[in-house]
């Protein structure tokens, strides 16, 4: 099984734990309609994995999604998988409406050889079918760099076909060894960036991104 990472989607072998009544009944449901959740930070060295998923109220589609935390011993991990491509989540009926927007995205992409994955809203959407955007959500990506310089590329090209999309592009660059920094934030090319894993969230050097 691949290691943990941040934005893994994880299939369990039973409902994880979570903080309060409510919320473990909603585990138990997302657990029983064969759902995966996403892997976060853990809380701390003892706590296994971070979880979370997002559920919506069908009796009130107008109401915000509900995040909610939960966590679980590793033992309970049977599957995990990267998030989903970008082209998957374009084909999600929701996608429809910025379809110019998202085939304009792929073809860069696919023409930088870039590999886009997305994450949060625009996942769930697709995942789940329920209502998860709305006509301000971002599109939350995450590009796997190997190191600075195609760091560089990726975050570059990011910057570029935004002004050319219908939507804002919100996420993160994935240093396999590392964790995530947010693209933005890296573009802003400070000698430190905030670093986030499974196991902390960080200042680092910019240096030892890829160490």
């Amino acid at each position: 099984m691949s290691p943990l990472r941040r934005h893994a989607l994880a299939l369990l072998s039973r409902a994880p734990d979570a903080d309060s009544e409510a919320d473990r009944e909603r585990a138990a449901l997302w657990q029983a309609a064969g759902r995966p959740f996403v892997v976060t930070r853990r809380r701390d060295a003892s706590s296994g994995v971070g979880l979370g998923f997002c559920t919506t109220d069908t009796r009130h589609p107008e109401l915000r999604p509900r995040r909610v935390a939960a966590h679980a011993g590793l033992d309970l991990v049977v599957d995990l998988a990267a998030p989903p491509l970008l082209q998957e989540i374009a084909r999600c009926p929701a996608a429809a409406r910025h379809a110019d927007s998202f085939s304009r995205l792929a073809s860069a992409a696919a023409e930088a050889r870039l590999a886009i994955r997305v994450y949060g809203s625009w996942m769930w959407q697709a995942l789940t079918g329920e209502q998860h955007v709305h006509d301000a959500s971002d599109l939350d990506v995450l590009i796997d760099v190997a190191d600075i310089s195609s760091a560089d590329r990726a975050t570059a090209f990011l910057a570029e076909i935004e002004p050319a999309l219908a939507f804002r592009l919100d996420g993160e660059i994935s240093f396999a060894r590392s964790g995530e920094v947010n693209w933005r934030e890296y573009r802003q090319d400070r000698p430190e960036v905030l670093l986030k894993s499974v196991e902390a969230m960080r200042l680092t050097p910019r240096a030892e991104l890829a160490a």
